[in-house]
């Protein structure tokens, strides 16, 4: 009996260590959430998150306004991502997201914002970027998000689309949300026209 015990120890002390580290792990991955959650970035992407745009939006109007030089914003949302995640799991939906928010940073300058606005759309604010040099911009994104294939961890690999709303304020009047419902009115028409459109 006292062998069994003395056998069993060893394997008694695996489990409590692995238990203990697995633990602190989780809190790892808590507290690094957390902590992006309050520099202003998303855990997944590594983008600004929503608030942090919305702020950063609301300056860049009044700048704007101020001294009368045109600011745009793309929304940009990925083609039947809702398919994409039946299809390859969670982590192929996560995969399409990270991999347009890389060809997002490839694409603008460093000034320019991009935040991961909802589950499924990021947004971009372009300060003093006219409509047309918006659009040239959404066109890189478009084509970069096409043109590389997404590897899965199985080696499995699937191309994706994104389709692109674009919009330049308009008046000395508008504000952030007539901004953005003007991007994301665009956005709604190249998805109802796309896949794999961009609409102003």
């Amino acid at each position: 009996m006292i062998d069994k015990i003395i056998l069993f120890i060893p394997w008694a002390l695996a489990l409590l260590m692995f238990g203990l580290w697995l633990r602190s792990e989780r809190i790892r991955r808590m507290q690094k959430i957390k902590l992006t959650e309050l520099i202003g970035k998303d855990p997944l992407t590594g983008l600004s998150s929503r608030r942090h745009f919305l702020d950063i939006a609301a300056r860049e109007i009044n700048r704007s306004q101020r001294f009368s030089n045109p600011l745009s914003a793309l929304i940009i949302d990925v083609d039947d991502l809702r398919n994409l995640n039946k299809t390859y799991g969670q982590i192929g939906g996560d995969l399409a997201l990270q991999h347009i928010a890389q060809a997002c940073r490839q694409s603008v300058r460093d000034f320019d914002l991009i935040a991961r606005f909802s589950g499924e759309e990021i947004a971009l604010l372009l300060p003093d970027t006219p409509l047309d040099g918006a659009i040239v911009v959404a066109e890189r994104i478009r084509r970069k998000a096409e043109e590389k294939r997404i590897m899965m961890p199985d080696g499995l690999e699937f191309a994706m689309t994104v389709c692109i709303g674009v919009a330049q304020t308009q008046t000395e009047m508008d504000s952030t949300e007539d901004l953005l419902l003007a991007a994301d009115t665009a956005l709604q028409k190249a998805m109802t026209t796309g896949p794999n459109k961009v609409m102003y």
